[in-house]
């Protein structure tokens, strides 16, 4: 699973190049990377190319929010156990309810995990943004 900015990237460019990408960064070629995403997106239309921008504003934005909205499902996760645990029902029906939210608890900790922790798929973005900025800048000229 990869994060938000990882699943942009993806779409963006494809699956393939996303793994050539990664490979590159592992070898400290960023340059190259730049330069396939600058001559990948030279060929298309300056609208296209504000639409992509904001497309990426907003999956950066998706990205900050999952991060801050987390804090928030932790504290209401708590608040809930501890409800369910002070509730006067049958010990099974409890576990049952607790087990449930711990699982759901645990896929939005992954989903935190993978988009608080995704060094790689925020280089990539910031390559990116920068060819994007670099072609836009070029085309207001």
């Amino acid at each position: 699973m990869n994060s938000v900015l990882g699943k942009l990237i993806q779409k963006e460019f494809g699956r393939n190049k996303y793994k050539i990408y990664c490979d590159k960064l592992d070898q400290k070629e960023c340059m190259d990377i730049f330069c396939d995403i600058y001559l990948e997106l030279h060929r298309i239309s300056e609208e296209n190319l504000s639409d992509r921008l904001l497309c990426l504003l907003r999956t950066v934005q998706l990205s900050v929010k999952i991060s801050q909205v987390f804090f928030y499902i932790t504290v209401g996760f708590l608040a809930v156990i501890l409800t369910i645990s002070m509730i006067p029902v049958l010990l099974e029906i409890k576990a049952v309810g607790i087990g449930a939210l711990t699982i759901m608890y645990f896929y939005k900790l992954a989903e935190y995990m993978r988009n608080r922790y995704c060094d790689r798929d925020v280089r990539l973005v910031l390559i990116y943004k920068t060819a994007l900025f670099h072609l836009l800048s070029e085309e207001g000229k």
